[in-house]
């Protein structure tokens, strides 16, 4: 099976958590291979192990709690069967294997988007609501939700509409929901951003999901009809009949004045 380790593999929705927990925890007795050693051999643990696959894809810190893909979390682990001599041995793994082991890794919870956008169809309007879902993994145990907040320098344009998030103790694979809509009082675009703040267990380490906020006015609703618009146009509601309509009412005045005239004159002849 080692010509799997030179390909990116494709993380697939019936990769199973579980049983890349066994696999990763207890790797000889699950697959009855001889290794030197099981994967908590090299990482202490899984939160080891996502850790330093945050940190060397890019994501600047040795988060335990981080938001990493299954794929992502699959590509590392292709990397490492080529390039970690330690890790080598494990080449002999069935590619679904190594998906379960990836879908472990990557089991933290997640949001649903990781980012919203909003168009109004005019200013003061708020737009529909959005909905944006917090789902907790298959393995990662118990996490509370301790706030969900919208921060940053537009976050008084968005409205968090609903909150079941907020103080929820989810459970493997429970889901809670915000909602959250928006409005502005001119067409300017504005961006915020709405944090979910949550521990995992009894632990007192605080982290945390973002989701980048970004709404507009989409269409600018006209002045009424009628309005004082200015220009030609005839928005002008003046007496003195201002644009066009207004010259051509009095240039009909005009005719039909002298024509009135002239058959006044005819009458007394």
């Amino acid at each position: 099976m080692a010509a799997l380790a030179t390909t990116a593999f494709a993380a697939h929705a019936t990769d199973n958590p579980a049983t890349g927990k066994l696999l990763f925890e207890d790797t000889m007795n699950q697959t009855g291979l001889s290794f030197t050693g099981n994967c908590t051999s090299c990482h202490t643990n899984v939160q080891n192990r996502r850790a330093e696959i945050h940190f060397k894809t890019g994501g600047g810190s040795r988060d335990p709690f981080a938001a990493i893909d299954a794929e992502t979390a699959l590509n590392r682990i292709g990397y490492a069967l080529n390039n970690v001599s330690a890790m080598k041995q494990f080449q002999v793994l069935e590619a679904d294997q190594l998906t379960d082991l990836a879908a472990f890794i990557a089991d933290t919870p997640k949001t649903s988007d990781t980012a919203l956008s909003f168009s109004a169809s005019a200013v003061n309007t708020p737009t529909v609501s959005q909905n944006l879902d917090l789902r907790n993994g298959v393995t990662f145990g118990q996490v509370t939700v301790d706030s969900v907040a919208i921060g940053g320098t537009g976050a008084a344009r968005f409205t968090l509409k609903s909150d079941t998030c907020t103080a929820q103790k989810l459970a493997a694979s429970a889901t809670c929901r915000a909602t959250i809509s928006f409005s502005a009082a001119d067409t300017a675009g504005y961006s915020a951003t709405l944090t979910m703040t949550m521990h995992q267990g009894s632990s007192t380490t605080k982290f945390t999901r973002t989701v980048a906020l970004d709404g507009a006015v989409g269409v600018v609703t006209p002045p009424p009809s009628g309005g004082n618009g200015g220009g030609t146009s005839g928005g002008n509601n003046s007496d003195e009949g201002g644009g066009a309509l207004g010259v051509a009412w009095l240039g009909g005045l005009a005719i039909a004045t002298a024509l009135l005239r002239r058959r006044q004159g005819r009458a007394t002849r």
